[in-house]
């Protein structure tokens, strides 16, 4: 029997800014919106990054990598020296696709499973290929969409600071 590939668990992405927080959503088939990325820090502000800037720009990004294909899995990498959270088209494919840039010195794996700790509580779709933490979108939707009641937005937080501050 061949196989039947579903249609992605994300419809889109949106920056929800009408929150006093604005926040990275995935939009479901439904059309319900599940909050990926609270932007809350403004670590980034002198150099123009704002948080609305950041959900804008990183929102924006998710939409053209779903577009393209690039985004069956979300991972960690190295641009220009510095750590990033970024795209893979398959698990333990290269990094091919920025979505944000961490602080120097800050540990990517950390802070995506740190994220994503909130959204599937460690047990969700957290797959480990060469080293690197490869999260599969879809089975992150279908996640985040059987435990809707114990959803939260989750923020990056820094995990060098106290638990309430955030990196992104």
């Amino acid at each position: 029997m061949p196989a039947v590939h579903a249609a992605p668990a994300a419809r889109g992405f949106v920056c929800n800014s009408g929150q006093s927080v604005p926040s990275t959503n995935a939009v479901k088939a439904d059309g319900g919106q599940v909050p990926v990325i609270r932007w809350t820090s403004n670590t980034f502000d002198a150099a123009g990054w704002s948080p609305e800037r950041r959900c804008q720009e990183v929102s924006n990004r998710f939409n053209i990598y779903l577009q393209q294909g690039r985004l069956a899995y979300i991972t960690t990498g190295r641009i220009n020296n510095l750590p990033v959270i970024c795209t893979a088209a398959k698990n333990g494919g290269p990094c091919d696709g920025l979505l944000f840039t961490l602080k120097p010195g800050q540990d990517a794996t950390a802070t995506l499973q740190n994220l994503l700790e909130i959204r599937v509580k460690a047990r969700g779709p957290l797959n480990e290929s060469n080293g690197r933490l490869y999260v599969s979108i879809d089975d992150l939707m279908t996640s985040a969409q059987a435990n809707v009641s114990d959803v939260r937005s989750p923020s990056l937080t820094d995990s060098t600071s106290q638990p309430t501050s955030t990196l992104w």
